[in-house]
């Protein structure tokens, strides 16, 4: 499967910074200056943090600093920093286009349940590419106790930027492309799930078959009909290119669970592009539209390669 880069409509506007913080006491020490500063500013902030420390900014900054609370990631989508960063992104669009400017200070914490640290090397590379158009001045605060390879990787090759101990900010001569870093550090498989419940191998010809597939399994989960029919045209999009990619066949896996459908599409060809999909296409791009529109419109979309080929994991929840 081959994805077609897209071009961008919009400038470049994001700023991507970090900082470590060793405590709770000293994440406050750094998060404070950043959120007053922008404050002085008349600049929004929005804080993505644990329950605890959004407390505590609160209490420190008192309740007329206004600070915009954004929820943490639906815990479905833990492990796969793509589908984190494409809701993320949905929420900051719709802020920025509200706001204006926005600062974002966001917390990376070290007892998250569930939270693989390349899972984060993965979402700071992946806001690289989806949040790049959005005017955010985004700092990522990451705990020293987590400082091993993986999480070190994740500071110094995704933040063009940090904030030192001082509150200094400093360019980053370190950073590196998100492709660059995808390739030292290869987006994950999504956990297992055993025998499928449905397999359907299809060719160009058999799209029809695997939309009629889709929906008899939408319709079995009760979704309602906008939400199934924007999975289903999300699962063809990814289908119609594995098999104009993909040597021209792909296979698709469903799995039925108790309150969502999940679908795999496999095929044989390779993943050019590590993100595919994360990046808004220009208006005027005749290509390169297909990925995005399948992550516009699903609950969880993971893209991975290994030696058998390309996947992606489609996830549809009932509400």
């Amino acid at each position: 499967m081959r994805f077609e880069s897209t071009r961008t409509a919009l400038p470049h506007r994001l700023v991507h910074r970090a900082a470590y913080y060793t405590s709770s006491d000293h994440l406050l020490e750094v998060a404070v200056p950043l959120v007053e500063d922008a404050l002085r500013k008349d600049t929004p902030v929005a804080v993505i943090a644990s329950s605890p420390t959004e407390r505590r900014l609160r209490g420190v900054l008192g309740a007329s600093a206004g600070l915009i609370h954004l929820p943490p990631p639906d815990a479905r989508l833990r492990g796969s920093g793509q589908a984190v960063i494409t809701q993320r992104y949905r929420v900051l669009r719709e802020l920025t286009d509200w706001a204006g400017s926005v600062v974002v200070l966001a917390e990376h914490h070290p007892h998250r349940p569930g939270i693989q640290p390349s899972a984060w090397v993965e979402a700071d590379a992946a806001s690289n590419v989806a949040l790049a158009s959005l005017p955010i001045t985004m700092t990522c605060l990451y705990p020293t106790e987590l400082e091993y390879e993986t999480v070190s990787a994740a500071v110094r090759w995704n933040h063009p930027e940090l904030v030192d101990a001082d509150g200094n900010v400093r360019p980053n001569p370190d950073v590196r492309t998100p492709s660059d870093v995808l390739t030292m550090f290869p987006v994950l498989a999504p956990p297992r799930l055993g025998p499928p419940d449905r397999e359907l191998t299809f060719t160009p010809w058999q799209l029809i078959d695997l939309r009629t597939a889709i929906t008899e399994e939408t319709d079995a989960l009760a979704l309602s009909r906008p939400h199934a029919e924007d999975f289903v045209l999300a699962v063809n999009e990814v289908a119609s290119n594995a098999v104009e990619h993909g040597y021209g066949v792909g296979l698709l896996q469903i799995w039925r669970q108790a309150d969502r459908l999940i679908c795999e599409v496999h095929d044989s060809g390779s993943l050019r592009e590590p993100l595919p999909g994360l990046r808004p296409p220009h208006p005027s791009s005749p290509r390169g539209r297909g990925m995005w529109i399948a992550r516009q419109l699903c609950d969880l979309l993971h893209v991975w390669t290994d030696a058998r080929g390309t996947h992606v994991r489609l996830q549809a929840s009932r509400a």
